[in-house]
């Protein structure tokens, strides 16, 4: 019989790099198909088979890293302090320089760690916010769209309009007569 099928498969636990998924799909394949031959003829080492194959398994899901929190973002009451921030001053200009003085950090290590941890700019962060905010104003406004740009720290109503469409899919004017009139 095949026993010599061990493959490497049980030193799996103490590699220092990870295999390929390509190898990890092979070594499963390999088992498995072990196991099928030696079920009948002896359980025993299909049982062996087995394990392995779910050792593998269980292996690789511990070594993959998990995508949730990368490491070297912001902290979470790091991004609460950019929030009340940028909410506070909603209608100014805001750069990314200031938004990295709040944190005590350099404009490029800032927004490295923003981007990782939001998967956006700093600047695309703030205009979905502004965005965001101007859409509650226009729900119960009638305030013209130049009004609710420049109170939203949009520097002209074109602006506003390219960056409402680019976040919602719509133009400010189409959202609202969707949206405010059904408020």
């Amino acid at each position: 019989m095949s026993e010599s099928i061990d493959t490497g498969i049980m030193s799996s636990h103490s590699d220092v790099g990870r295999p390929d998924r390509a190898e990890h799909a092979r070594r499963l394949l390999m088992l498995l198909m072990e196991t099928e031959r030696a079920i009948y003829r002896d359980p025993d080492i299909a049982s062996t088979y087995l394990n392995q194959a779910i050792n593998l398994l269980t292996v690789t899901r511990h070594n993959k890293q998990t995508p949730c929190k990368p490491r070297g973002g912001l902290a979470s009451w790091q991004m609460t302090r950019i929030d009340k921030f940028v909410n506070n001053n909603i209608s100014n200009s805001i750069r990314t320089i200031e938004l990295a003085s709040l944190l005590s950090l350099s404009a490029s290590h800032f927004t490295h760690a923003f981007k990782q941890t939001t998967g956006m700019t700093p600047l695309v962060y703030v205009a979905a916010i502004r965005v965001k905010a101007a859409q509650q104003f226009m729900l119960c406004s009638t305030r013209s769209l130049s009004d609710v740009a420049l109170s939203h720290g949009f520097c002209d109503q074109a602006h506003f309009c390219r960056v409402f469409r680019r976040e919602t899919g719509l133009s400010p004017q189409t959202w609202r007569k969707l949206y405010a009139s059904n408020a």
